[in-house]
């Protein structure tokens, strides 16, 4: 198989599961009551998301002017890549941090009811990116202070799901972030 072409086919299979699932999402027997978002509404915004996304790849892919084929200097096995893969993928694994990246999922589940999910979420999302190797300080507050607001105004507002506020103290912060967001 072409280099193209494997680099396309995890694509374009995603893309046709995703258009077969948005078929089926058409034929829902349910009307939204009011003014309310029905059952349909966020499967139809992923898959459409999927979609694009989906189709973004495959642009990317083919207008990519690489071949797919070896990297300068010759060679075979490490050094093939596939078309449109970031550099960074291919120049290292990191085992440990995959498992530590684990391990904060599984604190964050555990610790969601204590500390609640603003200030847990906050928390998860800075620590994460920390264990990525990024190092810019203010940039990780920022994204994950900024991050876990969206995340709970989508969730709260949006969506209308309730979320774990926490065990005081802790749950001071989510109930001021609630009353920065307007929601009761």
């Amino acid at each position: 198989m072409r280099p193209k072409a494997r680099a396309l086919l995890p694509y374009l299979l995603v893309l046709a599961g995703a258009c077969v699932l948005t078929w089926n999402s058409l034929h829902f027997g349910f009307t939204a009551p009011g003014d309310r978002p029905g059952p349909d509404t966020w499967p139809r915004a992923i898959l459409a998301l999927m979609i694009v996304a989906c189709l973004a790849r495959i642009g990317t892919v083919l207008w990519s002017r690489r071949d797919g084929g070896a990297r300068a200097g010759g060679g075979g096995g490490d050094d093939q890549r596939v078309v449109g893969e970031p550099e960074a993928a291919t120049t290292g694994r990191y085992p440990l941090l995959l498992v530590a990246g684990i391990g904060l999922t599984i604190a964050y589940v555990a610790l969601l009811t204590t500390l609640g999910f603003y200030l847990d979420s906050v928390i998860y999302i800075g620590t994460l990116i920390r264990i990525g190797r990024y190092r810019r300080w203010p940039v990780i507050a920022a994204v994950a202070v900024g991050g876990a607001f969206v995340l709970m105004l989508v969730f709260m507002k949006v969506v209308y799901l309730s979320l774990p506020i926490g065990r005081p103290p802790f749950s001071a912060i989510s109930l001021a972030m609630m009353t920065i967001m307007h929601i009761r």
